[in-house]
């Protein structure tokens, strides 16, 4: 595999010096390695990788000590497009851990999507359309560490090198299809709209929480929090302290005693020491006297219309056939909710949240024709 060349931005006059470079461009390349609840607690943003047009690669070291804010202006900056592959993830991280909206984004993922691509993976475009691998070990290691290894920097630095002649290649595509517009207002409409934070408690995200008792779930609920408390002290994701399917396997047979507790294995080490031992009793003892929960997925809903079924599953296949000539994907037609509102509500008028879903290309090529199929004059 060719080399590539990059410079790590870790000191000061390495950082002024990137900086200098940076400023004034147009169009930047945009990646980030993060640690999220992987090898550490929490999320981190280990390295900043930035590309220009002209191949100047920069990897910036957040764990250097450097304050880099400056770069704040070049991320929130309307006239400098940043290239990014599925963006949704990297925004969110810049947003929870920096405060910061990153505006002005040509986003790799939808673009390939719009562009008919079933494998929309870096990887697999960058395989696909410049027949460069990346090795995949990679997506796995420790970003934290330090000092990384040079294959592993060499990684990084490869994908946002390879960012602009990707947009290049997928632009020309979608300006041969005619598509351009539809992937500038999906860009604008990620950009715009802000998802509101999941205020779902965490011990209701366990997969099968929604079978326990409302008691088991109060218990369930308890441990959680500890074992969230015990995995940021210690530094280690919350799965590294209690498994989820241990944590259920409590929340329904609490341990009663310390040695009960230490018969369980596959725990942390430090849970089974007698201080936290006799804190996690106590925490179960806390689900136990602490009002019952209702899982929000066990609460029973109102039963669909008559015919509800057999209506959405219609939709669905005349989507499906309506997407087949333009080569997409069918969810990228029209979404998911839209359809389930209209084989609910099909003679009534649209909210506003459903029918802000629609795009202005989805109207232009398929609304009407929904309307008529489907929806009450």
């Amino acid at each position: 595999m060719e080399s590539i060349r990059y410079e790590i931005i870790d000191r000061a006059d390495a950082l002024r010096a990137a900086l200098a470079c940076l400023k004034g461009r147009r169009c930047l390349a945009l990646d980030l390695e993060m640690e999220n609840q992987r090898h550490h607690y929490g999320l981190h943003i280990a390295l900043i990788q930035i590309s220009t047009a002209e191949h100047r690669n920069f990897i910036f070291d957040p764990l250097a000590g450097l304050d880099l804010t400056p770069l704040n202006a070049l991320f929130g900056d309307n006239q400098v497009e940043l290239i990014v592959h599925d963006a949704d993830f990297d925004r969110r991280a810049c947003r929870q851990v920096y405060g910061l909206n990153l505006v002005h984004v040509f986003d790799t993922k939808i673009a390939a999507q719009l562009c008919g691509f079933r494998k929309f993976g870096l990887a697999s475009l960058l395989q696909d359309l410049l027949n460069i691998q990346t090795d995949k070990k990679f997506q796995k290691i420790d970003w934290l560490k330090r000092p990384l290894p040079k294959e592993a920097l060499d990684y990084a630095a490869r994908d946002t090198a390879s960012l602009h002649t990707l947009k290049d290649i997928l632009t020309r595509k979608l300006v041969e299809l005619g598509r351009l517009d539809w992937a500038r207002e999906e860009f604008q409409r990620a950009e715009l709209i802000d998802p509101p934070p999941d205020l779902t408690p965490p011990h209701h995200r366990i997969k099968q929480s929604a079978l326990l008792t409302p008691r088991q779930l109060a218990i369930l609920g308890s441990l959680t929090r500890l074992r969230d408390e015990v995995a940021r002290s210690v530094n280690r994701p919350v799965h590294f302290i209690i498994r989820n399917d241990l944590l259920l396997r409590m929340a329904v047979q609490p341990p009663a005693t310390i040695q009960e507790l230490r018969q369980m294995k596959s725990l942390h080490p430090a849970i089974y020491r007698d201080h936290l031992a006799r804190r996690l009793l106590e925490a179960v003892r806390q689900g136990q006297s602490a009002p019952e929960e209702a899982h929000p997925h066990s609460i029973k809903r109102p039963r669909s219309k008559p015919g509800y079924e057999q209506r959405l599953k219609a939709m669905q296949a005349w989507r499906a056939l309506t997407a087949a000539p333009y080569g997409l994907e069918p969810y990228l037609m029209l979404s998911t909710d839209v359809l389930q509102w209209a084989a609910r509500h099909s003679d009534q008028p649209m909210p506003p949240d459903i029918a802000g879903q629609i795009r202005v290309w989805q109207k232009k090529i398929v609304w009407e024709r929904f309307e008529r199929q489907f929806l009450a004059p």
